[in-house]
């Protein structure tokens, strides 16, 4: 294969199929028909000897060969986007763009909640919205450009040559309580903080970090209700003697919103980093940067209200 041989339109048909997974919504995406994209996908699998793509119900899965070329294809395609883009500033106030952030409901609260509403005011077009982070499949995620962000807490996600990875903060598990618990006038010794009922949130990573701490200090917590998500947690909570445990970044949150107490726990805190990921693929785009910088600003602010509280 030549690179004469090669027609760079090929190229923008075969990402817009790996990103929409289907001939009508890539047709879409390019204003083109969905001959013309099946015509355009003939000719891909000719030029690399590949199915490519293979049908599943109504959507296209990409073979093993499309899986390794996505990423390539996503720098090439971005390079060329930047060398015919004007040679002018970037200004988020006129820039209009979508982005997907991947993360548990811990990062959605502390992080892209709080974005959102700074992008509203300088950033009105550009959009970040929240999708479910899935870590077995994330890495393909970033390489298709289904999300753009990751935030990994507690070092969730797996590693890839090709994803970058900056930390945030590092943050540690925090335990709430209701007002007025006993626990909230006094620290608890190991005995007692273990033998109370615990709370944890299958949504939120953690909990099982504190109890292994407790292990180590010979206090083994007995009872523990599992429940779906922070909100239901704090309802427990409230209602309850129970603790619940959260990365103190969340738990600072909550604490403000429905005036709980932070109990002092009896051992040494776990710790953890909170990271943001993204493909290489957007490296150089200059939105992408900003909002990584924004990321990083709000990260920054966190940690500032946690010394100040």
């Amino acid at each position: 294969m030549h690179l004469k041989e090669v027609d760079a339109n090929l190229l923008v048909t075969l990402d817009a199929l790996l990103v929409d997974a289907s001939v009508t919504r890539a047709a879409e995406r390019l204003g083109r028909s969905a001959s013309a994209i099946s015509h355009a996908l003939a000719k891909l699998r000719e030029l690399f000897d590949d199915e490519l793509f293979v049908r599943a119900g109504q959507r296209l899965v990409p073979t093993a060969r499309a899986q390794e070329l996505a990423p390539t294809v996503h720098v090439i395609l971005a390079g060329m986007e930047s060398l015919l883009r004007p040679n002018k500033p970037f200004d988020p106030s006129l820039t209009m763009r979508a982005f997907a952030a991947a993360s548990s409901e811990a990062g959605e609260l502390i992080l892209i909640e709080p974005l959102r509403k700074r992008l509203q005011e300088g950033a009105p077009s550009v959009r970040v919205d929240w999708t479910s982070s899935n870590m077995e499949s994330i890495i393909d995620e970033l390489r298709n450009a289904r999300c753009h962000f990751v935030i990994d807490i507690m070092g969730e996600s797996a590693q890839a040559p090709d994803v970058r990875a900056a930390k945030l903060f590092d943050d540690e598990l925090a335990t709430l309580a209701r007002p007025g618990h006993p626990f909230s006038k006094r620290r608890p010794n190991g005995e007692a903080f273990a033998g109370a009922e615990h709370v944890a949130v299958h949504s939120l990573p953690g909990f099982q970090g504190l109890a292994d701490r407790l292990a180590q200090a010979g206090h083994d917590i007995r009872r523990t209700s599992q429940v779906s998500s922070a909100l239901v947690g704090v309802m427990a909570t409230l209602n309850s003697d129970a603790l619940l445990t959260l990365p103190a970044s969340l738990a600072s949150l909550l604490e403000r919103q429905f005036g709980l107490s932070r109990i002092k726990q009896p051992v040494e805190p776990v710790t953890f980093p909170v990271r943001l990921l993204w493909h290489t693929s957007y490296d150089r785009d200059e939105c992408h940067q900003w909002l990584r910088g924004e990321f990083s600003l709000l990260a920054q602010e966190l940690l500032a209200q946690d010394v100040a509280g």
